[in-house]
């Protein structure tokens, strides 16, 4: 129980941090005149505001799960229909390859350096929203066969 008080603590602590970098960095984009400049602070806003929110996340669950279950062994109380679920995580999953296909073919249809850093920035995350849906496919095929 003292274990998951301490990672509660340093949960808190970092979603504190996260929130001050929301704000600063926030303010530093309203003063930068560069385009792209402009564009990687709030992308750097935004990923520490979602932070944020998975930080809480991560925390409201922590509160409620049982000792000695883990994140993937805690269900949340509602009724779920796995065929449904695992037909809307295949959809998703097509639609992030296709986004990664489209951003591909922008990114060789330009010279622009900087553009080329921001698209990757974006192919990057949806690759790994991909990688994270099929994670999250393979752990509910291991929970509900």
């Amino acid at each position: 129980m003292e274990s998951k008080e301490k990672l509660i603590e340093l949960l808190k602590k970092q979603v504190a941090v996260e929130k001050t970098n929301v704000k600063e960095v926030g303010e530093t984009e309203k003063k930068v005149g560069f385009a792209a400049a402009k564009l990687f602070l709030n992308i750097i806003r935004l990923d520490s505001r979602k932070h944020m929110e998975i930080l809480n996340g991560i925390m409201q669950v922590l509160d409620g799960i049982p000792p000695g279950k883990t994140l993937w062994e805690h269900q949340v109380d509602s009724y779920i229909d796995p065929f449904v679920v695992q037909r809307e995580l295949e959809n998703h999953m097509s639609r992030e390859a296709e986004m990664i296909r489209h951003v591909e073919k922008e990114i060789k249809q330009t010279q622009d350096e900087g553009l080329k850093l921001l698209l990757q920035h974006i192919a990057n995350d949806e690759k790994k929203h991909h990688e994270i849906l099929e994670s999250v496919t393979n752990h509910l095929h291991r929970v509900n066969p």
